[in-house]
């Protein structure tokens, strides 16, 4: 009843053959890369730090030494903390005290001081990021800092030899 063309079998045989094909070499170039990136972080330690500080914060990760802002060589980063930290202040004491704590429990502590990160990116682009004043955050930013620091004095270490 029904007849299948052979020529459009082979046609469409001839393009699934060459999708499979383009998957395959795609599945191979992205091992290719992740096996490269794998290599290239275990020779740069300091951007698996700045990568892991950075996740789940609006501070850019790195990628071979790249931000999406611009490259680490030859950046600079600096973490500025004017003793921002969480404390008590007497309004949201008060009414703990009036409500017997339910208040209290329910505000919570306010944000004190200010905490900031200066970073400025090898191709002369420069951000600042603020910091919520939490002791994790915190702590993360100072690891940022570090680790931003340490890859761009590797990097450009790298680049002076020959």
């Amino acid at each position: 009843m029904f007849r299948r063309d052979p020529e459009k079998a082979a046609q469409n045989e001839a393009r699934r053959a060459e999708k499979r094909r383009q998957r395959e070499e795609w599945a191979a170039n992205r091992q290719a890369e992740k096996e490269a990136l794998s290599q290239w972080r275990s020779a740069h330690p300091a951007e698996k730090t700045l990568n892991t500080a950075a996740m789940m914060r609006s501070w850019p990760s790195s990628k071979f030494g790249e931000t999406t802002l611009g490259p680490i060589r030859g950046g600079h980063a600096e973490f500025i903390n004017a003793g921002a930290h969480k404390g008590w202040t007497a309004t949201r004491l008060v009414a703990g005290a009036a409500t017997l704590g339910v208040s209290a429990a329910a505000t919570g502590r306010k944000n004190k001081g200010a905490a900031v990160i200066n970073v400025t990116f090898g191709n002369g682009a420069a951000q600042t990021y603020n910091v919520t004043p939490e002791n994790a955050t915190l702590r993360a930013a100072n690891q940022y800092v570090t680790a931003f620091n340490a890859l761009a004095a590797q990097l450009d270490s790298e680049a002076e030899q020959p």
